[in-house]
């Protein structure tokens, strides 16, 4: 039986996955306090034995993480100056029944990241400062760009696994049903959002295009629209 908690609400989601994210490195022995400023909700001072790292949390539905490339790839948004990249994510995409949290090097994750845009950009895909980009957990037998830099969850294995139940009930009805602050952490997450539809077809675009592993030029939308 699927469990009964609706992962696919974004605020629910968010909210079980950055507790779990948050329960599992307190068990680790990091003191996380939250690092203050717009649009740094998941950046995190991460504390242990004296020593503090500064700590990018990720959450992710479908086991793909993203970060925002800047100044056409020669930075990452929240992760080039982050020490440990801290990833809460469901065990299953399609029926996930426990939330799975990793502890990164954040040093690791910026060269898969870098070796990712590198092949993408080599297969002629655009990747928008500021748009995010992203790499698989799992290892992507594929062979095509998307694939390059995924993997980081078979090498390092999960901190702790959580059942979305136990995690669901450890928050409060009114914090679960709530939406509204989860909006711009997602947004944080996922980059910055298309403003028109010619971005949102780009977009969709170059997202069809990485699955499919084809050149973005052999990828053809049609949008209707019905009033």
């Amino acid at each position: 039986m699927s469990n009964q908690i609706d992962m696919s609400r974004n605020a629910t989601s968010w909210k079980i996955m950055v507790n779990a994210a948050k329960k599992a490195a307190d068990e680790q022995g990091h003191k996380l306090t939250r690092v203050p400023g717009r649009g740094l909700s998941n950046v995190w001072n991460a504390e242990k034995g004296g020593k503090t790292q500064l700590a990018s949390i990720r959450t992710t539905r479908d086991r793909w993480i993203a970060f925002q490339p800047l100044e056409n790839g020669k930075k990452w948004k929240t992760l080039d100056k982050a020490d440990l990249v801290i990833v809460a994510a469901v065990d299953d995409k399609d029926d996930p029944k426990n939330i799975q949290v990793y502890i990164f090097p954040a040093a690791e994750v910026r060269q898969r990241f870098d070796a990712a845009l590198k092949a993408r950009s080599e297969e002629g895909h655009k990747n928008k400062d500021n748009y995010g980009m992203w790499v698989a957990l799992d290892t992507d037998q594929r062979g095509i760009a998307a694939s390059v830099g995924s993997g980081l969850a078979d090498k390092y294995k999960p901190i702790a696994t959580y059942s979305i139940e136990s995690l669901a009930a450890e928050l409060p009805k009114t914090t679960i049903d709530d939406a509204d602050d989860a909006v711009e952490t997602e947004t944080d997450e996922r980059g910055a959002q298309p403003t028109t539809i010619a971005e949102v077809m780009s977009w969709a675009r170059a997202r069809v295009a990485e699955f499919a592993g084809v050149h973005v030029d052999r990828v053809k939308l049609d949008l209707k629209v019905e009033y």
